[in-house]
């Protein structure tokens, strides 16, 4: 049975979540011998030369002159591919990996305002409000056994990171409308790449070949798996339903961060944790849940 379009969305962006979950893992390796500027920038080439194959097979370079969607690919690669991910890459130096996802959280947080509240862009319905504090209270469980005690300077860069992300995600749900989600993350990882770099060579040292190759295996799993696949997952998720809905599915990360850092560096899941698996499923259950006009309009809306 073919699956609707908003089951799909949900489906991309779970897949993307998961992929997403070691994120601050794989990136905390790559600082062994580079500096935020320099893994952020040589992963975000990785994943332009991801998408170049992509838009190469699937003929889509044509795409490239579709001058209606270039200003939105500006905003997004602004929003998201310059300042999100150069605020996390420098904040991941300063803070850890299990802040980095209890904090990250804070997207939920900002979409709920700024594309609700404040943009009126998507309404605010009670299953949704509802369904995204279960999902974010449960993923406080997953880690609050690390604790937060205060805020250090990667903390607050990690926070002021994600309150860009919902300009970001607008501007990509929009370019999508003229353009596939191949052509909007390879112009985006080239510019924000390309600005990385840049920061990189201005503002730290220059690895030697020994660190790079040292690296080059995080920098390749960065590059294709987290912000090339992973990516395809989230536009072609924010195509299909709401973003506020989608950044709330995605709260699940953090159960997978925990599950990636147990087989990763051995930590066991404690009982606190284990009862977080009831919130993030009720949560789970109330924002997939579609109204019954919802249903009906799936019904012609089928992949």
């Amino acid at each position: 049975m073919p699956l609707s379009s908003a089951r799909t969305g949900e489906l991309s962006i779970l897949l993307g979540a998961l992929l997403w979950s070691t994120f601050p893992v794989i990136t905390i390796f790559s600082y062994g011998s580079l500096a935020p500027f320099f893994s952020g920038g040589i992963a975000t080439l990785f994943a332009s030369t991801f998408f170049a194959v992509l838009l190469t097979a699937k003929g889509e370079w044509h795409f490239i002159l579709e001058k209606g969607a270039w200003k939105d690919i500006l905003l997004t690669s602004f929003f998201i591919g310059m300042v999100f991910y150069g605020l996390f890459f420098v904040g991941l130096r300063h803070t850890t990996a299990g802040n980095a996802a209890i904090l990250s959280l804070m997207e939920v947080f900002f979409s709920f305002v700024i594309l609700g509240l404040f943009m009126r862009h998507e309404p605010l319905l009670p299953s949704t409000i509802i369904g995204g504090s279960c999902m974010v209270l449960g993923a406080l469980l997953v880690l609050l056994p690390k604790g937060v005690i205060g805020l250090q300077m990667g903390d607050l860069l990690i926070i002021l990171a994600t309150a860009f992300c919902p300009l970001g995600n607008r501007a990509a749900q929009r370019a999508r409308k003229h353009v596939p989600a191949n052509i909007i993350m390879f112009l985006r990882s080239v510019i924000s790449g390309g600005v990385l770099l840049g920061l990189a060579f201005l503002f730290e040292s220059t690895p030697s070949f020994k660190e790079l190759s040292a690296s080059l295996i995080f920098l390749l799993i960065n590059g294709i798996l987290l912000l090339g696949l992973s990516k395809i997952f989230w536009i072609e998720g924010i195509h299909r339903i709401p973003i506020t809905k989608a950044i709330s599915i995605e709260s699940i990360t953090p159960l997978f961060t925990l599950i990636v850092a147990y087989f990763l560096l051995q930590e066991q899941p404690t009982i606190l944790q284990i009862v977080s698996l009831i919130p993030i499923g009720l949560g789970m259950v109330l924002l997939t849940k579609r109204t019954r006009s919802e249903k009906i309009t799936a019904g012609d809306d089928v992949l």
